[in-house]
């Protein structure tokens, strides 16, 4: 008997690039027992351990950064797997360029096509900046209708400090944001009203999602905000490691079909 293909997962992204090691390319990934990461101004291409089988990239940072890694594969004898828009006929993506919209959050969209047993859904991610995507299933395959990208939790964060005299520098992380209506500081101010603008977002779009399918969208959060998030929409499920896991799955059906 054959063994397993190990699978390396790459999520290059505008803040951090991060990575995780999959041991069993025949298995769904459902949970990453560690991950490494590095700021991405400061990451040199890891290298390669030696029992990897395959590379896996989401990149968001330009050809350069792929085509390094690509080299780096080449010398090593390791296949490099490129998530790519609209690769797999079971996730169809209606955007006008399917090349422009951003592999991480296909990776998303490819997670919850394989994790969802709803009809609708809407995919959001908490990172740099945040976005949101809708996907329905049609038939038996799935449907991106597209979606929207706003600035992020640490971006409005940063904005309200670095462009006024005497707002605070607010860690988002240290405050329960969902516990208290009226805020009583200046701190629970900022990331209260932060928090709030980030889920009436996700709000208007649930309400227009219902309002055009016929029944509320399964709401799904992921990215580094996504617990705080949840603790004021406590609706949405947690969609953890949804970059690796649609990486994985967008390598299964290319190359076994879904599993």
């Amino acid at each position: 008997m054959s063994k397993p293909r190990v699978l390396l997962c790459i999520d290059a992204g505008n803040t951090l690039v991060k990575w995780c090691v999959h041991r069993n390319a025949s298995l769904p990934l459902l949970a990453v027992a560690q991950q490494w990461s590095k700021p991405t101004a400061e990451f040199k291409l890891v290298d390669l351990p030696d029992q990897v089988d395959a590379v896996l990239l989401s990149n968001v940072l330009g050809p350069e950064f792929e085509e390094s890694l690509r080299k780096q594969c080449v010398d090593r004898k390791t296949d490099l797997h490129v998530l790519k828009v609209n690769a797999n006929s079971q996730l169809q993506s209606a955007y006008d360029n399917p090349a422009q919209l951003g592999k991480d959050r296909w990776a998303a969209c490819l997670a919850v096509a394989q994790a969802s047993n709803a009809p609708v859904n809407l995919v959001v991610s908490f990172g740099t900046a945040t976005t949101l995507d809708a996907l329905v299933k049609k038939g038996d395959a799935w449907q991106h209708l597209g979606g929207f990208i706003v600035p992020g939790v640490q971006t409005m964060l940063s904005s309200l400090h670095n462009n006024t005299a005497e707002l605070p520098k607010v860690d988002f992380n240290t405050l329960e944001v969902g516990h208290f209506e009226w805020p009583g500081n200046t701190q629970q101010a900022i990331a209260a009203g932060v928090g709030r603008m980030q889920v009436a977002w996700v709000q208007s779009l649930v309400d227009e999602l219902k309002c055009t399918h016929g029944q509320p969208p399964a709401v799904w959060f992921s990215g580094g905000f996504a617990a705080q998030m949840q603790s004021l929409y406590p609706a949405a499920q947690l969609l953890e490691h949804a970059v690796f896991k649609g990486l994985v799955f967008d390598y299964q059906m290319q190359h076994r079909g879904a599993p």
